[in-house]
Parts: C-alpha cells; structure tokens; sequence
C-alpha cells in the first residue's frame, strides 16, 4: 500500500513537470506589460505599475503637444498578477512610459534582466545585478532540463525620421522561441518601433507563431511626429510575417495612445488576419 503511494505521488509528479512544459499562455497587464508563460519559463516585459491617474509617470515631451515634463493619465488601472518565479524581466528600452518608478521599486533587483546593451548602466544604477545586455543581433539562451528559451534582440526604429528618431534612442525588439525538445514556439515582439523594411527579413528566424505589436500610433496627432505603429504598419507587418496569431500590446492603457485598438481591428477584419486578432482586455489571460 505504501509503494502504491509512492507510484501516485511519482507520477503526479511527472504529470505536473509534463503539463508546465505543455502551458504557454500571455496575460496583459496593461500598456507594453504582459506576463508570458512558455513551459516552465516566466517572462516580464516593460513593468508599467503605476496606479490609475493623472500623473501615472512623467514624459520628457509630450508627444501631442510639445509640453515639457508633461504628465501622462493612466486610464485604466494595472492588473494584478504573481510576481514570484519570473525567470526573465525582459526591457524593449527604459523610456517613462515602459519602466516605471512603481516597477523600480516594486520588483527584485535579483530578477534576471535582459534589455538594450546600450542602457546597462541605467539598469544597474536602478539597482538591477544579473543584466544580460544585448545589441540588435544578439542572443541570449536560457535552459532548464529539456526546455530552452532563446532571446533575440532585432532592430525596433521608434520613428521614422531624424531628429525625433536620434532623440527617442535605440530600443530593441525580440525574437523570443521556445523549444522543449517536441514543441518549438516563436514570438516577434515589436517594441516601439514604426514599420521599416528590414521587418521583413524577421522570417529567416523562422515561422512566427504570434506576433505581439506595440500599437497606439502615439504622436500621430501632434506636430513632433508618429513614434510607434498605426493599424496600416500593423497589416504590413502581418502581411510580411504571416503569423498564426497577433495579440496587441500597448495600447488603450494611457491617454498617449491616440489611435484606439478597433482601428487595428477594423483594419485587419479586411484580410485573412482578421480571426488570428486577438485584443485582450487588462488582465486577461489567454491560452497560446
């Protein structure tokens, strides 16, 4: 009888290990952050925790009007979600409104960071210790038993046009595969970025099974200029990348975002990428 137990116990055991392998799921958070779980890894992107207001954070100019230090209205409020295990804090770029002060403080600093090369040392002076910086190119992989992560920095260009395009700095988009010996899972994260054409190129990494865009064309209502993708950037990057599914990010969350996500919606409801949309409302957990 105790041997039988033993069995039990043992095999609920290799039941769990083989059902977290299995499990790949998004939450949104709201703006750039969400939560990916892919096996048994545990990813964090851009932690945006400020608190439904006013002054959710600071920009240094408003990209509608211009204003300095201007504050940016939170609409809605950050879902809740388990900070515990997360095995990769992943950072497109450390602007106001993808890393907060709330996250700053908030989060560990033992959490393994994986952001732009360039920005390390604003990582460290934020406290972070385990920073893996990488420049457009680069890869980082992480294992765990059978199952591997891989990281790929690819080239997000937050606008179109210089000057804004010097000022707004260098970010990274990512190229984020899963592979657990029998299932392999590729995801393109934009970043910030406008359309340019080398996104094309992106399928050499091979097919993309979801494609998580940062969306509300924000500055396209002011004179600076647009500094991120519109619905007509998101179709072109769907029609390049074909991928099976696109779950937009960054987008409703705060009042810099101009163009609403039915843009998007109506846009691709046009083309076959109509049924792969999937808008996600805060906190929202959808299975991958």
């Amino acid at each position: 009888m105790k041997i039988l137990k033993i069995t039990i116990g043992l095999l609920l055991i290799v039941a769990t290990t083989v059902s977290a392998q299995k499990t790949k799921s998004i939450q949104w958070i709201g703006g750039p952050t969400y939560v990916l779980h892919l096996g048994s890894f545990k990813i964090l992107t851009d932690p945006m925790l400020s608190p439904k207001g006013d002054s959710a954070f600071i920009i240094k100019q408003h990209p509608t009007t211009g204003q300095l230090n201007a504050p940016v209205t939170r609409l809605i409020a950050p879902a809740t979600f388990d900070m515990n295990n997360i095995d990769v804090l992943l950072i497109s770029h450390p602007h106001a409104d993808h890393i907060d002060k709330q996250a700053i403080a908030a989060l560990s600093k033992s959490l393994h960071l994986v952001g732009p090369a360039i920005n390390e040392t604003v990582f460290k002076d934020w406290g972070w210790t385990d920073i893996t910086g990488l420049n457009w190119g680069d890869s980082t992989v992480i294992k765990k038993d059978n199952e591997s992560l891989s990281i790929t920095a690819v080239e997000a260009h937050h606008a179109a046009n210089d000057p804004l395009k010097t000022q707004l700095g260098k970010g990274n988009g990512y190229i984020i595969t899963y592979h657990n010996g029998k299932t392999l899972y590729r995801i393109y994260w934009t970043g910030d970025t406008v359309w340019f054409d080398e996104i094309a190129t992106y399928t050499k990494y091979g097919k993309i099974n979801l494609l998580v865009p940062d969306m509300g064309s924000v500055g396209s209502d002011g004179a600076i200029g647009r500094r991120g993708l519109n619905a007509a950037d998101g179709l072109h990057i769907a029609r390049s990348l074909n991928p099976e599914m696109i779950i937009p990010v960054h987008h409703s969350t705060f009042s810099m975002y101009v163009e609403p996500i039915s843009v998007l919606k109506d846009t691709l409801s046009k083309t076959e990428f109509g049924k792969r949309l999937h808008i996600l409302k805060t906190g929202q957990t959808f299975k991958l």
